[in-house]
């Protein structure tokens, strides 16, 4: 059949208007939906950065503040050290001294080396013949430099007391002490470490304890009054060949001789680290560096370029070019993150957006598929009714004829019968093709397979509708094969194929005078090729792939020149494909139609 565009009804367009205006009411409202969660998207984004801004502002405050605190802390250790150190100093009588700082270098792990001085700096203890080795060390090490500026002649500020000012400026203002989880175990070191630093002086040696306990008691009294009048006291950090010493020393009375010690650095080190926090919050980390930026000790992790959020100084008076760390990594909702949360909502208002578009596509293309569909279907019934009609009303008007006796020709009785007959056959023919397609839409088409010799069958199908296609002006050619052809088919299918491309011929073709046949085994060696090739027009190219859709006419009008129902090439693919095999079309040489039949 040959194809052409289908006219189309005012009826057809207004449900095609009405199809996109529905489109449209669906469209709009989802793109306004889309739009307004992407508003939402962005709005509870800003919302999250903003809030993710504030806790990590707040974070950091925390660990800013902690890190102070810990610096306080340390200072305030030192100071205690220093302090019980200079006090223990302070309270051995000068007859007793030299015994008492013999026996404190052995005893105390802090003190390093004990020592005397004129107030003029000429040391006095050790002595130059001193042996030991850390006390000739010390001589060397400080002697030349103390008689340029001793450091009892500089007006000096026990750091100690200026750690507890910022302490009681700090209590005075009600600041709350920040992240105080950690104060008990910082004032056990501190107890500690004040306990420490008066072990085995003056007061708690046994020897010495006994030799006041025997002294006269007006001996005792002077002993008292000798330490009642203020002193002078104060720690000097000290550099040489680029190591820290810490001198601690106390000038009783103000004037007069100056006793004093050096802190061993590393016994001060190792109490330091009980002041770091126990616990901290997951990825923060504090660390307490020396001049030299290495970390002596840490609690919770450090970053890798040790690249410190915060860092506080501790005293210069103290420990000078050493601070307490604080580290604190970037904020883990970072710009990054905000990209990731705005691809990933974009991208499910996006799908959510699609679904919803392709649904409603889906559904218009559904809408306008059963549109056609239904115009189709009406103009088959218009069809087909039609054509039934055409032979019904020449079998009844030759019937009538006859019956009434009005052919007195004995030769025109014979010719109204034939006609009666041939039309008949078109009746069946048009009724078989309407029942193949009903029952191949609904899947309940049955063939009944057996083996047929095709040169045989062919020849006793087409001799019976050869006078048919005389009639049109066609003449009839069959070429079967040389030998003998055998597929399994269905014998019924088959004769509806072959049916259907006969009558195809004799409404296009005729004005070729010709359809011929061809019968031969397929190139693969397994089944049949059949052609039925005729001289008629053919088909134009632009609408060769869609003769074989069902309800397809070149003209679907009651008044088209050539009849049908546009089911005939449609019913005859469907039943070669059902039979394992297909039906194509392909131009012949020299002009007209060429449908090639394929049988497995």
């Amino acid at each position: 059949m040959r194809p052409a565009p289908l006219p189309t009804s005012p009826a057809v367009n207004v449900s095609s208007r009405r199809i996109y205006l529905y489109w449209l009411l669906l469209l709009v409202p989802t793109l306004a939906v889309g739009a307004a969660a992407l508003l939402l998207l962005q709005r509870e984004q800003a919302r999250l950065v903003e809030r993710t801004s504030q806790a990590d502002a707040a974070r950091r405050a925390a660990v800013e503040a902690r890190t102070r605190l810990v610096a306080e802390n340390v200072e305030l250790l030192i100071g205690d050290i220093e302090n019980g150190l200079l006090d223990a100093l302070a309270a051995v009588p000068a007859n007793e001294l030299d015994a008492f700082l013999a026996q404190w270098e052995k005893t105390n792990p802090l003190v390093r080396t004990a020592f005397r001085s004129t107030a003029e700096a000429q040391l006095l203890r050790p002595g130059s013949t001193a042996t030991d080795e850390s006390a000739r060390g010390f001589r060397r090490r400080f002697a030349a430099a103390w008689a340029a500026r001793p450091p009892w002649t500089v007006d000096f500020v026990n750091p100690a007391s200026s750690v507890n000012d910022k302490v009681l400026r700090r209590e005075k203002a009600q600041e709350p002490a920040p992240l105080s989880a950690n104060v008990a175990n910082v004032q056990r070191a501190r107890q500690e470490a004040q306990a420490f630093s008066k072990v085995r002086n003056y007061a708690s040696s046994a020897p010495m304890a006994d030799q006041l306990e025997g002294a006269p008691a007006q001996r005792k009294d002077q002993s008292v009054q000798q330490f009642t009048a203020p002193d002078r006291r104060g720690w000097a950090p000290w550099r040489h060949e680029g190591r820290l010493h810490l001198l601690g020393w106390v000038q009783p009375g103000g004037a007069g001789e100056v006793r004093g010690v050096e802190l061993e650095l590393a016994a001060l080190v190792s109490r330091l680290g009980s002041v770091l926090p126990a616990e901290v919050a997951v990825r923060e980390g504090y660390a307490l560096r020396d001049d030299k930026a290495r970390v002596l000790h840490q609690s919770g992790l450090l970053p890798r370029d040790g690249v410190p959020t915060l860092r506080v100084p501790l005293a210069a008076t103290l420990l000078p070019g050493w601070d307490v760390a604080g580290f604190l990594p970037a904020a883990e909702y970072g710009a990054s993150s905000d990209r990731g949360f705005a691809l990933i909502g974009a991208l499910l208002i996006g799908i959510f957006v699609i679904a919803i578009l392709s649904g409603g596509s889906l559904l218009l293309w559904q809408a306008r598929h059963s549109a056609e569909e239904a115009r189709q279907k009406t103009s088959f019934v218009a069809n087909v009714s039609h054509e039934f009609k055409t032979p019904l009303t020449t079998i009844r008007l030759y019937a009538e004829l006859l019956e009434q006796g009005r052919v007195a020709d004995a030769e025109k009785r014979t010719d109204y019968l034939r006609t009666i007959g041939r039309e008949t056959q078109r009746l069946a023919r048009l009724v078989n093709n309407a029942l193949d397609f009903s029952r191949l839409e609904q899947g309940r088409k049955k063939f009944q397979l057996e083996p047929l010799e095709l040169g045989a069958e062919l020849t006793h199908l087409l001799d019976a509708h050869r006078p048919r296609l005389t009639e049109v002006g066609l003449t009839l050619q069959f070429h079967p094969p040389v030998a003998p052809l055998t597929v399994t088919t269905d014998r019924d299918a088959l004769a509806q194929i072959v049916l259907n491309l006969l009558d195809n011929a004799g409404k296009y073709a005729a004005t070729g005078g010709e359809v011929t046949i061809t019968l031969a085994a397929r190139a693969s060696g397994v089944g049949a090729e059949l052609h039925v090739l005729d001289r008629g027009p053919g088909v134009p190219p632009e609408h060769r792939a869609r003769i074989f859709e069902k309800f397809h006419r070149v003209d679907d009008t009651l008044t088209a020149e050539k009849g049908g129902a546009g089911l005939g090439l449609s019913i005859a693919r469907q039943l070669a494909r059902g039979l394992g095999g297909d039906l194509r079309y392909a131009p012949r040489d020299g002009g007209g139609a060429a449908f090639i039949l394929e049988l497995p």
